[in-house]
């Protein structure tokens, strides 16, 4: 499929049709350079972890691509994009920890059935009375992942 911004070839998978003209198709590199030219902001939340390994397999079971870097870092991604950062923090109390973050898919169904299917402890997905349908995922470092799509686009 093309995109009808910058004109490369791409999967289909990686392109959005304008919601008024289904014939007009942006893929996430054209996005992203439209959204920080309208001034959108782009924010990666860093959650802790007590141990980089088993961080890194146990997000990497859930779907996500993990790229560690020197001093005890991690950029997690999902489609080339950028979702949270992991920091280690060799003495952190996973029972103190109150991090998380909320990830805004319109596929959340699906991520819940894969991280069902991989055996992680989530949540039942459930409509929400603030207008998502999410579920969360918790880790071992007590850190929350929120995963849901607005109810409004249904």
């Amino acid at each position: 499929m093309v995109c009808s911004c910058c004109g490369l070839q791409r999967d289909q998978n990686d392109v959005a049709a304008l919601a008024c003209r289904d014939d007009i198709t942006i893929c996430r590199d054209c996005i992203g350079w439209l959204s920080a030219r309208a001034g959108c902001l782009d924010v990666t939340p860093t959650l802790p972890v007590s141990d980089m390994a088993s961080s890194k397999a146990f997000f990497e079971r859930a779907g996500f691509d993990v790229r560690l870097y020197d001093g005890g870092f991690a950029f997690v991604t999902a489609h080339d994009q950028s979702v949270f950062d992991l920091d280690l923090i060799s003495d952190l109390d996973a029972s103190a920890n109150h991090a998380g973050c909320y990830i805004i898919t319109g596929s959340a169904d699906s991520w819940h059935a894969h991280m069902t299917a991989a055996g992680l402890q989530v949540s039942p997905i459930e409509d929400k009375p603030w207008g998502m349908h999410e579920f969360t995922l918790t880790d071992a470092d007590g850190n929350n992942i929120r995963i849901g799509r607005n109810l409004s686009t249904d």
